[in-house]
């Protein structure tokens, strides 16, 4: 473009809108109004007419000064001819498109209601209509419920939370408002806006009558008082007016209605703060008025809002104002926890939906939490797939939230059937084998293990620390990795990181920054899985990078993460149910179980239940073989797949299993009465692996699919709180007595069991008595309990083959041909010491408490009389054979 003339030069070829060379004026700064465009007259210089005027060169006074602003009218350029200007123009120019899309206001609020234009911008007052009869409803509701709705808090806070419960029942307002529950949920905004006003109105009227008691201070030099200013916009957070839905259900038909959601909040982005609204006060009339403010340009206004009023130009702005507002806003992304989908987190992640936070919901939660949005549901346009022109996908729907609660005191709501499903599930005969045959089905045997899990899955509720952690240790293809994705798909609230992914599974585990700018915090599994949640890790030996914090996590409950110049933590206090193989592919059980896997001794520490799971040759391989074929023959076969091909225990004439292993005719609690208290309750072989397996008899239980367990888990872990009577208490202490009196009686033993572990005891007779819907835990709870703790013991905290003691640190590997060795050299030396060959089985049974041996002696007693230790010399009598 050619340079404007200089001052003073005749007209030149700017006056009649050419150019040298022909064509259109095209100026620096313009907008548009009513179809044409204006050039600015403030950014032009001036031609001869406007600078021949008096004391226009060089004149600074302000009665001359070139006037400032979009005033130009446009008879001053050709007769208001419209000009083309269709060029590009620098974005730092004027942006005519912001200048079409801006509003202004002019406060002119009713004398009824000072707060009319902070909630309806184009609604006029109008006396008697539908409107103001509603909100003269709703303010007499207010005022008649004052012990719900606190004035001075609100005025404080800037919003009030309302109940449905307490509006939708008020019988006034339903004569003169029948249709509040369809209104605020099909027209929210609206809605809201009325209800919003209302308390406006009473938190205005309650201040004027408070001032008019209370004379008004001035403030001194000693002591400021600030100024009583207009109150601000009120937000209201209704509450319980819409049920919660699943993110699937939610459609883009349905856009400008109110939803609620449950879900994890997985990512949190970084607050940006705008100034949306921008008050300004006529200098001429006093008239007020509000423009809308939109990206990096901020307009003025041109123009006073009232008819009668010429003036354009000297607007003040008042940043005082309640319609000077700067808006702040965040982005959270949700991911849904619903008991009616089942995630395979292998192939697929749960639903997802951004939420866009306003005000003072900013900040209001953290990564981890659960929580409960309900918001206005809206549509944004993707740059990416409008640019492409396909309009399927082109719009994406996010929830604009009005109101947040936190989900750690919201009651799920479990339907009739559903009710009825998990009656019937506590109706069985052994709900606990049902339940246990049902995890991972398609894995045969390994029950014990199977039940730990179950029991995890059970305990840790809400605030309550019932953390209970679970380690399975074992040889490759036996099927942990199996059991840890059935128990990620059916808890209530969890995660799963697979280790096999190496470094990038590792960086999910704790809190990391993603976006473009690392500034969204995203929430690891740790954190996802806090509040009573589980995190399934699979390979935790390869997560060696991150054991660490692991370790951090499980012992002080939380997770830190160091800023530069700053110190970060967040709470997480999951339980953990984890698996680990063995270093050189299969399981050494001559070796320690540190010496197994790449774990360090102090997270071994914090796990409750360590299982050792080996491959090796046993009378269930014709069943495992026959179980893996109909594993593979069809998907309608697979709920009876264990039922079918399970065998039957072979007995042993030889050892009269039926005296001591089979229970006599009668109930449960027969026997129990029979028992002597003084016997040892270590002594005690509970058989809990063969009341849980599968037999032939069972061939018609039907196994309940992975959504009634979760839905059965989730009804339990919050409707039963159970607690501990005293025959529960005596008998937790008994087994902990003994435990550590067989532990101290060889010299230099550590206890097998400290503090931590007997709270985990405590926590799993809840989890068992939690699982059969009791509220008061039972001695047979908590013998189920301790049959679970013992094997895990004896699995891993067994004696070395060469007599030697070591603590509990050291985690000795364990298996049936360890257990013989140990069983067979102690009972050689107790013969030796007593001189005498000849032992009774309750003998025998003691020698193996001592070997370490808590569960399964008979099996043991038999591996040794089949391999010739031991001689069958009468009922319930043994000869031991010399070395």
């Amino acid at each position: 473009m050619n340079p404007p003339p200089a001052r003073g030069r005749a007209p030149s070829r700017f006056v009649r809108g050419r150019g040298r060379g022909g064509g259109a004026y095209r100026p620096y700064f313009y907008f548009r109004r009513n179809g044409r465009v204006i050039p600015a007259r403030g950014n032009r210089q001036p031609n001869q007419e406007e600078s021949g005027a008096p004391g226009a060169p060089g004149d600074d006074s302000p009665a001359n000064r070139q006037p400032r602003g979009w005033n130009r009218t446009a008879s001053k350029r050709g007769g208001g001819a419209n000009m083309d200007c269709s060029f590009l123009r620098p974005e730092n120019y004027a942006a005519p498109e912001d200048g079409l899309q801006v509003q202004s206001i002019a406060v002119d609020n009713p004398r009824a209601y000072s707060g009319w234009r902070l909630y309806f911008l184009r609604d006029n007052y109008e006396e008697g209509n539908e409107l103001a009869r509603r909100i003269m409803a709703v303010e007499a509701h207010y005022q008649r419920n004052p012990h719900n709705y606190d004035s001075v808090r609100t005025r404080d806070r800037g919003y009030f939370p309302l109940s449905a419960s307490d509006i939708l029942h008020d019988a006034q307002l339903k004569e003169v408002w029948p249709d509040l529950a369809k209104d605020i949920r099909e027209h929210p905004l609206r809605t809201l806006a009325t209800l919003s006003l209302a308390m406006h109105t009473v938190v205005v009227n309650h201040l004027l009558d408070n001032n008019d008691s209370t004379p008004t201070e001035a403030s001194t030099p000693e002591m400021y008082i600030p100024p009583v200013t207009r109150l601000r916009k009120i937000y209201v957070r209704p509450v319980d007016f819409v049920p919660v839905e699943t993110m699937e259900g939610i459609s883009h038909s349905r856009v400008d209605t109110l939803f609620a959601i449950r879900g994890t909040v997985s990512s949190v982005g970084e607050p940006s703060y705008s100034l949306t609204w921008q008050a300004f006060r006529c200098s001429r009339c006093q008239m007020e008025m509000a423009m809308r403010q939109r990206g990096t340009f901020q307009p003025r206004p041109y123009q006073c809002k009232r008819s009668e009023c010429v003036a354009r130009d000297d607007f003040l702005p008042l940043r005082s104002s309640p319609y000077t507002r700067v808006s702040v806003r965040q982005i959270i992304r949700l991911e849904e926890s619903s008991l009616s989908h089942i995630h395979d987190f292998e192939s697929s992640l749960p639903g997802e939906m951004d939420v866009e936070l306003r005000h003072d919901l900013v900040d209001a939660v953290r990564v981890g939490q659960e929580v409960v949005v309900t918001g206005v549901l809206k549509l944004q346009e993707l740059g990416e797939d409008a640019a492409t022109g396909d309009g399927s996908n082109q719009m994406q729907a996010y929830l604009k939230a009005v109101s947040i609660r936190d989900a750690a005191n919201i009651k799920r709501k479990f339907s009739d059937r559903d009710l009825e499903a998990i009656a019937m599930i506590n109706a069985e005969e052994n709900s606990f084998k049902l339940l246990v045959q049902s995890i991972a089905p398609e894995v045969y045997g390994h029950e014990l293990p199977k039940a730990a899990c179950l029991l995890s899955l059970l305990g840790g509720r809400g605030d309550e620390t019932e953390a209970i952690n679970v380690l399975l240790v074992g040889d490759p293809g036996i099927g942990k990795t199996k059991i840890l994705q059935s128990c990620a798909q059916i808890t209530e609230r969890g995660a799963h990181v697979s280790g096999k992914r190496g470094a990038q599974s590792a960086q999910h585990l704790a809190v990391t920054f993603a976006g473009r700018n690392k500034r969204v915090l995203q929430a690891g599994a740790l954190m996802v899985a806090s509040g009573g949640g589980h995190c399934t890790l699979d390979d935790v030996d390869k997560l060696s990078s991150k054991q660490a914090i692991l370790l951090q996590c499980l012992q002080s409950g939380q997770v830190n993460l160091p800023f530069p110049g700053a110190f970060a933590s967040f709470p997480a206090q999951p339980s953990v149910i984890g698996c680990a193989n063995p270093q050189r592919g299969q399981y050494d059980e001559g070796r320690y179980l540190l010496q197994n896997i790449n774990m360090t001794p102090a997270l071994l520490r914090e796990f409750h239940l360590v299982y050792v799971l080996l491959d090796k040759p046993s009378e269930r391989d014709m069943s495992l073989t026959a179980h893996v074929r109909a594993l593979h023959a069809g998907a309608k076969k697979r709920a009876r797949i264990a039922a079918r091909y399970a065998l039957k225990p072979k007995m042993s004439d030889s050892m009269c299993e039926a005296t001591f292993l089979v229970p006599a005719a009668g109930t449960e609690d027969d026997k129990m009465k029979t028992e002597d208290d003084n016997d040892s309750i270590m002594q005690q072989d509970f058989d809990l692996d063969k009341r849980l397996e599968l037999l032939a008899e069972d061939g018609d239980m039907d196994l309940l699919p992975p959504v009634l367990i979760k839905k059965f888990l989730a009804y339990a872990r919050q409707e039963v709180s159970p607690l501990l009577n005293d025959e529960a208490c005596n008998t937790i202490l008994r087994y902990f007595l003994e435990l550590q009196g067989s532990a101290g009686q060889d010299e230099g033993e550590c206890s097998q069991i400290g503090a931590g572990q007997l709270l985990g005891l405590i926590h799993l007779s809840q989890a068992r008595a939690r699982l059969d819907l009791s509220h008061v835990v039972s001695p047979t709870h908590v013998r189920d309990v301790i049959a679970l703790l013992t094997e895990s013991i004896a699995q891993t905290s067994l004696k070395s083959s060469s007599g030697g003691s070591g603590t509990r640190g050291g985690g000795r590997g364990g298996g049936k041909s360890a257990q013989l060795r140990n069983f067979v050299q102690l009972m050689q030396k107790r013969s030796a010491a007593l001189g005498r060959r000849i032992f009774e089985y309750e003998e025998l049974k003691e020698i193996g408490t001592r070997a370490g041996i808590l569960t399964g002696i008979g099996q043991v007693v038999e591996m040794a009389n089949v391999a010739g230790y031991l001689l069958m010399k009468g009922a319930n009598m043994y000869e031991v054979v010399p070395d």
